[in-house]
C-alpha cells in the first residue's frame, strides 16, 4: 500500500451533496469508472448527515447499481421515505449528468440498552496483527482504488473462500473527516474481489447490488471480509461475506453478480 501522504482522498466536497472524485475512486473493470465501494462509502456519508437523530443508527444499506459509475463529478440527494420515531427509512440518489447511477436506501434504528441479552453466532477471524501480509490480494486486479488497499489473510484460503483484512491509505473525503461508518463501508465492496473462483481477465463476474446489515458502529481502522463466493451454472453468482472489525464480528454483507465470459 502507497503511503497516505501520497494517495488523493476518493473525494473533494463542492458543496450541496456535489463531489468531484480523485482517480484513487478508479474501478477495477474499466479505468474510466469508479468503484462502488468508495462510492457507497460517499453515500453512506450523506445518508447519515441527512436530518440527523439523536440515539438513532443506520442498520441496514442497500445500493442498486444501475449502470457503470463514470469517473466524473457527481451528486447526491437524499429524502426520508419513512419518518418515524423509532424507525426510519431514507433513500438517496447518486446521479452524474442528470442520470441516476446508483440508488440506496437505508433503514435508521432507535438505540436502547440491550447488553444483558447480546450476542452473536457470526463468526470472528484472527485479528489483524495475527494475519500475515497478503500482496497477492490486489496483484490480479486493475484500478487505483485497489492500488490504495493494504491487504492482510486471515486464513490460508482458496478459490471462492478467504478471509482477509483491509485498508486504504485513502481517506474518504480531502479536508474533512467523515464517519466511521462512512470510512467502513467504503471498503466493503472489495469482498467481490477478495476471495475470486476465476481470475479477473478470464471472466467478467461484477455485482449489481450491494446490501449490508451492521448489528453496531464499526470501527473502520481495519475492514475484515470473510468471504464466500458462488457462481450458479446459468450466469448469476453470489458473493457473501462476514464482516469483521478489530473487535470481532460486525455484520454481513451480500453481492448478486452477473457472471459473464468476456466477448470473443
Amino acid at each position: 500500500m502507497t503511503s497516505a501522504a501520497s494517495v488523493p482522498a476518493f473525494y473533494t466536497s463542492l458543496g450541496a451533496g456535489h463531489y468531484r472524485p480523485s482517480i484513487s475512486v478508479q474501478g477495477a473493470w474499466r479505468p474510466d469508472e469508479q468503484h462502488m465501494a468508495p462510492v457507497s462509502g460517499l453515500i453512506t456519508e450523506e445518508l447519515i448527515r441527512h436530518e440527523p437523530r439523536e440515539g438513532m443508527r443506520i442498520a441496514r444499506l442497500s445500493f442498486e447499481i444501475l449502470g457503470l459509475i463514470p469517473l466524473q463529478d457527481l451528486h447526491i440527494e437524499v429524502r426520508t421515505l419513512r419518518p418515524g420515531r423509532t424507525i426510519e427509512l431514507l433513500e438517496a440518489d447518486l446521479t452524474i449528468g442528470g442520470r441516476t447511477i446508483v440508488r440506496a436506501r437505508a433503514w435508521r434504528l432507535q438505540l436502547s440498552d440491550t447488553a444483558d441479552v447480546e450476542g452473536s453466532e457470526l463468526p470472528a477471524m484472527p485479528a489483524p496483527q495475527d494475519c500475515l501480509a497478503y500482496a497477492e490480494g490486489g496483484a490480479e486486479w486493475q484500478g487505483a482504488f485497489i492500488a490504495s488497499l493494504e491487504w492482510r489473510t486471515a486464513s490460508d484460503g482458496r478459490e471462492g473462500r478467504r478471509g482477509v483484512w483491509v485498508r486504504s491509505a485513502a481517506a474518504l473525503l480531502e479536508d474533512e473527516p467523515a464517519d466511521p461508518m462512512s470510512s467502513f463501508v467504503m471498503l466493503v465492496d472489495a469482498a467481490n474481489g477478495s476471495a475470486t473462483r476465476m481470475r479477473p481477465t478470464q471472466m467478467m463476474f461484477p455485482n449489481v447490488d450491494l446490501g449490508i446489515h451492521l448489528v453496531r458502529a464499526p470501527d473502520p481502522a481495519w475492514v475484515g471480509l470473510d468471504t464466500a463466493v458462488t457462481f450458479g451454472a446459468d450466469g448469476v453468482g453470489l458473493t457473501s461475506t462476514t464482516l469483521n472489525d478489530v473487535a470481532g464480528p460486525v455484520g454481513r454483507a451480500e453481492q448478486i453478480l452477473t457472471v459473464r465470459h468476456f466477448p470473443s
